[in-house]
């Protein structure tokens, strides 16, 4: 567990204190993205291809972990496509979100309540819809699903905790047809949808099934079954391995969502977080997250001139090594 005694501050204390480190091209449509995104939607698509055209074990195995890769740099590209850094005019902003998170099977609407308005604004407190389970919510059924799909002491890296956003993105979707004010034990925070967004995601559902089955057809049934399970268990693996380290780790509040107290950043190769889309820099994210991602870096050094004591950057392995330290609950917020 991360300890850091400084008095937690609000969101805008940091904007107002940084603002200056952004440029102003940092605010313009990172459209050149685009050629990533639909690299990888191309490269999926010549895997399936090939999977069908070769038709043995090998292939199989081999193409599907290369189609969960694409998978997930796909979902770290959709990421910062949902704050509206990529592509900002109506009806393609929405249009492209839901091509490119069907790759991952997230509504985009369930994304925009579950993440940029509820994780973003909340994290790490009461209503944050991402934190893990705290001791006061306790029960068999959190107990049992912390234990195996969050990193813990009591189960060190173990294979299910791979499976962790596979299961997020079922757990909240599901939490969307709950009644206002209801949800899944499961979910820690369900935010409130009105009917039309219901009735959105249920679409964008659909869609999502369409884009799927489509695949499935292509591929033939049995071949499918193992696409799906190996590819969609290697994207979640990768995507996992940052989440991990973002917030579970960092101390948990009752109100104030200090970003600097409760995000990790982390440092991986440079090679690396080209690929990636520079998501080792969360805190950064935290702070500005309507902005190119591609500007972190610049933010990262002026956030650790400013705050030397409270800004974390470590190595990736040693934050994710934490956060399989910690105790299967969380301690309620103290603060």
């Amino acid at each position: 567990m991360r300890i850091n005694n400084s008095k937690p501050k609000p969101l805008n204390h940091y904007v107002i204190k940084l603002k200056d480190l952004i440029p102003k091209e940092a605010f313009r449509p990172a459209r050149y993205k685009l050629i990533p995104m639909f690299g990888h939607a191309f490269m999926i698509f010549l895997w399936i291809y090939l999977i069908v055209y070769f038709n043995t074990i090998i292939s199989l195995v081999l193409f599907s972990i290369l189609i969960g890769i694409s998978i997930a740099c796909i979902f770290l590209y959709s990421h910062e496509l949902s704050h509206g850094t990529i592509i900002q005019k109506q009806p393609f902003y929405y249009l492209a979100q839901n091509f490119f998170w069907a790759f991952s099977g997230i509504p985009p609407t369930v994304w925009k309540r579950v993440h940029n308005l509820s994780h973003h604004h909340h994290v790490n407190t009461y209503n944050d819809p991402d934190r893990k389970t705290f001791k006061s919510e306790s029960s068999f059924i959190n107990n049992l699903y912390n234990l195996f799909i969050y990193p813990n002491k009591k189960l060190r890296y173990f294979i299910t905790v791979g499976a962790a956003m596979m299961f997020y993105s079922t757990k909240h979707i599901l939490a969307v047809f709950y009644k206002n004010g209801s949800r899944p034990v499961i979910v820690t925070h369900r935010p409130d949808y009105t009917i039309k967004e219901i009735r959105q995601v249920f679409f964008e559902l659909l869609y999502i099934l369409s884009f799927w089955t489509f695949i499935w057809v292509i591929v033939g049934f049995s071949n499918a079954i193992w696409i799906s399970l190996i590819s969609w268990y290697t994207y979640s693996s990768l995507v996992i391995l940052f989440i991990i380290t973002q917030h579970q780790r960092d101390p948990v509040f009752i109100e104030i969502a200090d970003p600097l107290l409760t995000t990790t950043s982390v440092i991986i190769p440079h090679w690396l977080d080209r690929i990636i889309n520079w998501h080792s820099f969360h805190v950064e994210h935290h702070i500005f997250p309507g902005i190119n991602f591609d500007y972190y870096p610049i933010i990262s050094k002026g956030i650790r001139e400013m705050y030397p004591d409270k800004y974390e950057r470590i190595p990736l392995f040693k934050a994710v090594n934490e956060a399989f330290s910690e105790d299967i609950l969380v301690d309620d917020p103290f603060m």
